[in-house]
């Protein structure tokens, strides 16, 4: 087993997850309700297994290689990621009575929204690959390459449940609720930012 790659991926990863994007604006729509925040927690964590598997068996390149497949992709990423901003920008203008069941979810929404957001997520299949395909070569065994999607797991889940269990604590909700309109307004430009950039990507360059 290469120890040596299983560190090496396993600290740009963490770096990767402590970067804010669309998964950490998802954490902080979902915060309101723990069981909500720990269920968005699992469905990105189980976001991240697939695009690791996909990646280290191939067929995430395969999918990239295609042009049509690849831009289908895209184009249901940059959708999905638009109507999530679009509701986040909703639930900024709505009345704050209404702000916490906005924000918190339940725990079946947050599963699913976690995993969407990642898995239809194309710069988060990009990453991937760009990440594995340049570090795992055709050498790396199959124990390694296992050893790495279970690294990748361990780590995502670990950092996005402690992640969920910080930002729904009560003293932390206290802060959040005073400003979340402001940020369901920045977790809603992020998502529509993130979607209008594939699309300007795909409008430009369609095939790549």
């Amino acid at each position: 087993m290469n120890v040596s790659l299983l560190i090496t991926i396993g600290v740009i990863h963490l770096i990767a997850l402590a970067s804010p994007g669309p998964d950490i604006a998802l954490m902080l729509r979902f915060s309101a309700r723990r069981r909500a925040a720990l269920s968005a927690a699992l469905g990105i964590t189980t976001g991240i297994l697939v695009h690791s598997i996909l990646s280290l068996t191939g067929i995430s390149l395969l999918i990239q290689a295609h042009p049509l497949l690849f831009t289908l992709v895209r184009l249901a990423g940059a959708i999905y990621l638009g109507w999530m901003g679009w509701g986040a920008l909703r639930a900024a203008f709505r009345p704050a009575s209404k702000l916490k069941a906005a924000n918190g979810g339940t725990s079946g929404n947050g599963f699913w929204a976690g995993l969407n957001t990642n898995l239809l997520n194309p710069k988060a299949l990009v990453f991937f690959i760009g990440l594995l395909a340049a570090l795992v070569g055709p050498d790396v065994n199959w124990l390694t390459r296992t050893a790495l999607v279970v690294e990748l797991f361990v780590l995502s889940l670990a950092w996005f449940v402690l992640l969920a269990w910080w930002l729904s604590s009560p003293w932390v909700q206290l802060r959040l609720l005073a400003w979340s309109r402001p940020i369901n307004g920045l977790c809603g430009l992020l998502f529509c930012s993130v979607a209008g950039s594939i699309l300007w990507l795909l409008v430009r360059s369609p095939s790549v």
